[in-house]
């Protein structure tokens, strides 16, 4: 095994006690094992001698070591991985030795990539961003996968102070927005691995460099603003991760992407380090991707719009789904073999990759954290994921939210009511609400797709369904998308009102969702409260404009939102049991807070959220990685940036006072 067998990796990929995935991409056929072992001793503690290989392309294989101990690894302990290729005598671990040696894949101190398992009921560290796009150098010269790179060297041994997961929410790659320079990049690379080229339906079979936007939007019904250099073959899929994941990948890089190729060791040396789970956004495919029921509708009635995205999903699978959970997808032979067998069958194998349904998934961590589907699983206001078309989509059905809940349930058994559940969703739940309005109000004149209006604000019935199916709980979210970082702190409460008796009884997280109430009339006491902590961070290599850093100055208020039992909303607070709502002076000069009762308010719900204040870092512009900790109830987090660590904050769940 030399550094010119490998296409990327090995990649980190989920890591417990009863399972360790490592995932490599090589040019040819790999005769491997993996091992893991305690890092520093001799003896391996178990191995995976049958890994899972897809051979992808005519040069391309894709191989999963899925190594289960017959005990469980130790956790607390720094673990070491190896992989061995087949000789005439038995196993030979030495190439890889020498590999991680050449490429610098292992730390100081250590011969080989390092990771540890976390105790049960330590502290959990993590990574976690989104947006990596090659050529971007307005919000920083350098990639922030670097600085999590250069921040586990210092912590090698110090497991107290290593991050355990890295998590990518979304946009790993960007197969719209593609720079001239790396196009030429992907097709070079696209005929190395796959010399006989993809056969595309309909015109377009020899579209080169900046010419593809005509045939995208016409035969595709594709609708980014960037289709010049759009991924349309498999092949050119696999090339963009190849790109992304090592630099040995590019052929004579150019000057003009040394801000990128130059901190792509350092970035393939953390996600050979630290257990590394994904999940889609929408470049991860394209941009807008499943915007809209009628954006679906349109581009599966075209062959070449149907190729695009299945392609991109097979890219998907290969690249960052199946690494995340592989017993989500069981042997994954069916899988395997339509991707092995597409050209005979494409049309089989674009339907499969279409009707996926297992993309969520949950990483074993404690507190564990679980990714949200919010591409594929779409709907509309009447909760139908065939209705159509044009209002803002609800980013789960009904039956979505239905078996994640059934999930959420599985997992918070015995889970105690101050620890926070930890859910990734690619697009914050909770943003500025000047920029959240100014989105709303360009898209009334120049459409939903021009600024990508599908934030969860968006849609307000499907959020309030969101914030009731968190009743009860404490809530991490854990989100990027927007080029930019910031933290908030979100609270909502439900009343004993008319309203509410009227409504469902649905369940959650913590068994029934708002019980029924006791007597004839509502008393308008609390019924159930949600405390939310948003954390975003966004890009790790990209940039938002300076202009939305100016809007997202007029967000936030000192008072919260009190919808009462007539659906009519008020400003106000709620602390301690009491109301003050803001009320005109009788002379109409102006405003003062008075209080209420709770009668004389008969409130339904409460919604309060704080942002850029004491308590929450503002709007941080720039490449960004973030880094949160947790522990019981308390909360600790900040930004690697290239200037060093940024906006450091710190809040605990059995404390309201970040909420009030």
């Amino acid at each position: 095994m030399t550094t010119d067998d490998i296409f990327f990796g090995p990649l980190l990929r989920r890591c417990e006690p009863e399972l360790v995935v490592i995932q490599l991409a090589t040019y040819s056929r790999p005769d491997i094992r993996f091992s893991v072992k305690l890092a520093g001793t001799g003896a391996w503690l178990a191995h995976d001698e049958h890994p899972f290989t897809v051979q992808v392309t005519e040069r391309l294989f894709i191989t999963f070591g899925r190594i289960r101990p017959p005990q469980p690894f130790p956790t607390g302990a720094l673990l070491a991985y190896g992989i061995g290729v087949r000789t005439a005598t038995g196993w030979d671990d030495a190439p890889f030795a020498d590999l991680v040696r050449q490429e610098k894949l292992a730390y100081d101190g250590q011969a080989l990539p390092t990771f540890f398992l976390q105790r049960p009921r330590a502290p959990l560290t993590a990574f976690y961003g989104s947006c990596r796009k090659i050529h971007d150098a307005h919000g920083g010269k350098t990639d922030t996968m670097a600085d999590g790179d250069t921040l586990v060297a210092r912590h090698v041994t110090d497991l107290a102070r290593r991050p355990a997961v890295m998590c990518l929410g979304g946009d790993q790659v960007y197969a719209d927005d593609v720079h001239d320079l790396v196009m030429r990049q992907v097709i070079a690379l696209s005929r190395k691995i796959q010399p006989k080229v993809e056969e595309l339906p309909g015109p377009g079979r020899h579209v080169g460099v900046g010419k593809r936007a005509t045939i995208l939007k016409r035969y595709a019904g594709l609708t980014s603003d960037d289709l010049d250099n759009h991924m349309i073959r498999l092949a050119e899929y696999l090339a963009l991760y190849g790109l992304m994941w090592n630099v040995r990948t590019w052929s004579d890089p150019p000057k003009e992407l040394e801000h990128f190729t130059k901190g792509l060791p350092a970035a393939r040396r953390l996600m050979a380090n630290c257990p590394t789970y994904m999940v889609f956004d929408d470049h991860d495919v394209t941009d807008d991707w499943n915007l809209s029921v009628r954006w679906k509708r349109e581009v599966w009635a075209k062959e070449l719009g149907r190729r695009v995205v299945a392609n991109a999903l097979m890219a998907y699978w290969l690249c960052q789904g199946y690494g995340n959970d592989p017993d989500a997808f069981g042997d994954a032979g069916d899988l395997a073999a339509l991707v092995e067998g597409r050209e005979r069958r494409y049309p089989q194998c674009e339907e499969a990759f279409w009707r996926i349904d297992r993309w969520e998934f949950c990483v074993p961590s404690d507190p564990f954290i679980y990714f949200l589907d919010t591409r594929t699983m779409r709907g509309h206001q009447d909760h139908d994921a065939d209705h159509d078309p044009t209002g803002p989509a609800w980013l789960k059905t009904k039956p979505s939210w239905d078996a994640t809940m059934r999930r959420l349930q599985s997992l918070t058994r015995n889970w105690p009511t101050t620890r926070p559940i930890v859910l990734v969703s690619a697009a914050p739940v909770f943003g500025f609400s000047s920029i959240e309005w100014l989105q709303r109000f360009i898209s009334f004149f120049m459409g939903d797709y021009k600024y990508d209006y599908e934030n969860w604000a968006a849609n307000e019935e499907h959020l309030h369904q969101f914030l009731r199916l968190m009743a009860g709980r404490n809530v991490v979210l854990l989100s990027g998308d927007l080029h930019y970082g910031y933290s908030s702190t979100v609270r909502y409460t439900v009343f004993d009102s008319l309203a509410h008796r009227a409504g469902p009884r649905r369940t959650s997280p913590t068994g029934v969702l708002h019980p029924a109430p006791a007597g004839a009339t509502p008393t308008y006491d609390p019924v159930s409260t949600v405390q939310f902590l948003q954390l975003t961070s966004s890009a790790i290599k990209n940039y938002a404009s300076k202009f939305l850093k100016f809007v997202s100055r007029f967000s936030g208020s000192p008072v919260g939102t009190i919808v009462d039992d007539d659906g009519r909303s008020a400003y106000g607070r709620f602390e301690n049991g009491v109301f003050v709502v803001l009320e005109q002076d009788e002379n109409g000069s102006g405003f003062s807070l008075v209080q209420r009762t709770r009668q004389e308010v008969r409130p339904a719900t409460y919604f309060r959220q704080r942002i850029a204040d004491a308590y929450n870092s503002g709007y941080l512009e720039g490449h960004n990685l973030g880094m949160v900790r947790i522990r019981d109830s308390s909360v600790e987090h900040s930004f690697l940036t290239p200037g060093g660590v940024a906006s450091q904050r710190s809040w605990d769940f059995s404390n309201a006072r970040y909420w009030q």
